[in-house]
């Protein structure tokens, strides 16, 4: 399957790894999702336990299938920017369905994660959103909490779509900006993660 479309639109069908857009030394996934697996249970805003100095796992050979079958949106969808590497941008792009309200159909989308403020400064953010928005896949905008906390969670697409017909990138980044701001600023309740198995 296609991580892009046959005219160059994006998709958030995920395919084959990009060539060349490795991890490396890149493990934000480690600390910024949340894991509540039965095999490893962590919270987000903390780095998991079995990450090593050197960025690298402990357990990477036998490690859950849960990680095992995690790459990023960087890794996957070609129109996601090169500049969007998250350990260098601050964005992390995963893909998540979404579920019709009547629970007949689910749309593949994706969430962008702006980990700090900076990362509305990142080469690429702009245009990756707008791309998306423009092709009509969903995108959510995801705020991490205080370590530990939830996180705020919304789709863009509805509030993005004008300053993305009018190709006005200063308006898509303040739309970010305040969205972030908004959801930093909301009520965050302490992660509660299902019991682990001996």
């Amino acid at each position: 399957m296609s991580s892009e479309e046959p005219g160059g639109g994006p998709t958030a069908a995920p395919g084959e790894l990009i060539p060349g857009r490795e991890c490396g030394t890149c493990n934000v996934c480690c600390v910024a999702l949340t894991i509540d697996d039965p095999e490893l249970k962590k919270v987000q805003g903390y780095r998991c336990r079995n990450t090593l100095p050197d960025k690298s796992c402990a357990i990477y050979e036998r490690r859950p299938r849960t990680c095992r079958d995690f790459n990023c949106g960087w890794r996957q969808l070609k129109w996601v920017r090169p500049t969007l590497r998250p350990d260098v941008s601050g964005v992390l792009v995963r893909m998540q369905y979404e579920v019709s309200k009547d629970k007949q159909s689910a749309e593949l989308g994706i969430i962008v994660t702006l980990l700090t403020n900076a990362s509305l400064k990142a080469e690429g953010l702009a245009e990756t959103v707008a791309a998306a928005v423009a092709a009509g896949v969903p995108v959510h905008l995801h705020v991490p909490g205080p370590p530990g906390y939830t996180a705020g969670h919304v789709r863009m697409n509805e509030v993005l779509i004008g300053a993305v017909q009018a190709r006005d990138k200063a308006a898509v980044l303040e739309i970010l900006r305040r969205a972030r701001a908004k959801g930093r600023s909301g009520k965050h309740e302490p992660i509660v993660l299902g019991k682990a198995t001996a």
